[in-house]
């Protein structure tokens, strides 16, 4: 059974995720958003990092597409409430094909292995 990840922004529940795919080295998650509340995704995390002068990595506020850089106010939080503890994560919103990703890294080895274990498996499985 998949887990259910929470992401908060500034204490306050805007989704959540999978984390379907990750880069199991690199130490890195990431999944689609499921936002909660939210009418339009890009718009909510455009405010959020100006507001608070977040990095933007790359906006195109035509075809509704932005990525930010790592947001400190970010936090996960596992289903156990526990905080998924990395150097971060970031969200990348495309709008108008109805992508959301986050993505968070600095996932050492151990949590890897406990957290995700599925995604862990999956890539030494080849290795051995």
């Amino acid at each position: 059974m998949a887990k259910i990840y929470s992401i908060f922004l500034d204490g306050i529940l805007i989704g959540k995720t999978l984390f379907e795919f990750a880069d199991v080295p690199m130490g890195v998650v990431h999944g689609k958003i499921t936002f909660i509340n939210t009418e339009s995704p890009y718009e909510f995390i455009k405010s959020f990092c100006l507001k608070r002068n977040i990095p933007i990595n790359h906006d195109e506020p035509n075809h509704k597409f932005i990525d930010t850089a790592i947001i400190p106010m970010l936090k996960v939080l596992k289903e156990n409430d526990k905080e998924l503890k990395g150097w971060g994560g970031s969200i990348t919103v495309f709008e108008k094909e109805n992508e959301t990703e986050i993505q968070f890294g600095g996932i050492n080895s151990e949590i890897m292995k406990s957290e995700f274990t599925h995604h862990y498996d999956e890539y030494y499985k080849d290795q051995l």
